[in-house]
């Protein structure tokens, strides 16, 4: 043989298909996304049926070119919830997903900059029944995080006479 790699051997067997531009192993990002649903309900049916094996999943994972660990996420979260099923893979949309308020800004203030010392505060106030109780500490970083960078932009748009960011 020359080296050329037969059928099962080479780039598919390793799981990376291709590289760059948005489209590997012959097909574009947002068809192997589309293919994402169809696949976890077929893997729960199987499921169902008490016949998934990890070959499945392995199968599955490497035609998605996902790793064999985020098929199994996928799979629990679908179980749960049926749009996890519908639209794998994708982020949760929530009405109670956080965001930094007029108020945590000013405990922010209060607290010099210390996250977790305003998630102290929220805390303390939720357990008097005075409000809701906060995300996680490791959240509410995040969201303040977010929120100083988008400010910084709106206030660096307004200085550059840019008048919507």
């Amino acid at each position: 043989m020359t080296g050329a790699a037969g059928p099962g051997e080479g780039a598919s067997r390793s799981g990376v298909h291709g590289e760059g531009g948005g489209v590997r192993g012959g097909l574009p990002s947002s068809s192997l996304s589309a293919l994402r649903g169809p696949a976890v309900r077929r893997l729960l049916a199987l499921r169902q049926e008490q016949r998934l094996t990890t070959r499945h999943v392995r199968l599955m994972a490497e035609s998605l070119e996902v790793t064999e660990r985020t098929v199994w996420r996928w799979l629990a979260a679908a179980e749960h919830d049926e749009s996890a099923a519908a639209e794998p893979g994708a982020r949760a949309q929530s009405k109670d997903r956080f965001s930094v308020t007029p108020e945590v800004r000013r405990l922010l203030a209060l607290w010099k900059g210390n996250v977790a010392a305003v998630h102290r505060e929220l805390t303390a106030r939720a357990a008097k029944g005075e409000g809701d109780p906060p995300p996680s500490i490791p959240t509410l970083h995040r969201a303040i995080q977010l929120s100083r960078v988008f400010f910084y932009a709106q206030r660096v748009s307004s200085e550059l006479g840019i008048s919507q960011l």
